[in-house]
C-alpha cells in the first residue's frame, strides 16, 4: 500500500512538472518585445534593396537581445545543435564562416541572422525550421549578437555588403560597423598594381 502511495506521489510530481515545462526546451522568461511575424520576415530580402526601402520589419530588434539568460541558452543551443562544429566553438570560423568579425555574406542584422538560421543558406547552412522553434532561434541570435560582430537592428544596408576583407565600403556604411569590428582595408588603388603579364598565345598583349 505504501509503495503504491509513493508511486502515485512521484507520478503526481512529474505530472505537475510536465505542465510547467516550456516548449522547445526553452526556459528563459518571455521576451520584452514581441517577435516579428514569420510572414513579414519572409519579405525581408537577402541583398540590397533598390532605393534603400527595405520592409520595416527588417529593422526589428531581437526580442531576446541583452537578456543574459536567453544569451546563455542561445550559447548552449549553439553547442548542442552543432553550430559550433562548423562555425567554431568560439564562433571564429571553421568549415562555416566566423560570426564575430563583422563580415556577413547574407546580412548581419538580427532579422538577417534569424532568417539565415531559420531558412538555411547555400554552401552548407541547413534550415533549422522546424527543428528549432522561433523562440530558440532568436536565443541563438542573441548569443551571436553578444559576440560583437553583428550589426544593429537598423543596420540592414550595411550588413549585406558582403564578407570579403578588401571591400571598399562607402562612408555611410563605415559608420554603422560594429564598434569592435576591424574596418576592412580599401581595395588597392589600380594605379599601384602591376599590369597583367602578356599571354604568349595572345599576340604579346595582355
Amino acid at each position: 500500500m505504501k509503495a503504491l502511495a509513493g508511486i502515485a506521489l512521484v507520478a503526481g510530481v512529474l505530472a505537475v512538472a510536465g505542465c510547467h515545462r516550456a516548449e522547445g526546451g526553452s526556459t528563459a522568461s518571455a521576451p520584452a518585445k514581441a517577435q516579428p511575424g514569420m510572414d513579414a520576415l519572409a519579405a525581408v530580402p537577402l541583398g540590397d534593396v533598390i532605393g534603400g526601402q527595405a520592409p520595416a520589419v527588417a529593422a526589428s530588434a531581437n526580442p531576446y537581445a541583452g537578456h543574459p539568460e536567453a544569451v546563455a541558452e542561445g550559447k548552449a543551443l549553439f553547442v548542442r545543435m552543432n553550430c559550433a562544429g562548423c562555425h567554431g566553438y568560439k564562433a571564429e570560423g571553421g568549415m562555416g564562416p566566423a560570426l564575430k568579425d563583422g563580415y556577413w555574406r547574407y546580412g548581419g542584422a538580427p532579422v538577417s541572422i534569424f532568417k539565415s538560421i531559420y531558412e538555411g543558406r547555400p554552401q552548407g547552412m541547413p534550415a533549422w525550421n522546424p527543428a528549432l522553434p522561433p523562440d530558440d532561434i532568436w536565443k541563438v541570435v542573441a548569443y551571436i549578437e553578444s559576440l560583437g560582430g553583428s550589426y544593429p537592428a537598423g543596420g540592414l544596408p550595411a550588413s549585406v555588403q558582403g564578407d570579403t576583407p578588401k571591400t571598399a565600403y562607402p562612408p555611410e556604411v563605415q559608420r554603422v560597423l560594429p564598434a569592435n569590428a576591424k574596418q576592412p582595408k580599401e581595395a588597392a588603388n589600380s594605379a599601384t598594381t602591376s599590369p597583367p603579364e602578356a599571354r604568349p598565345d595572345a599576340g604579346g598583349k595582355p
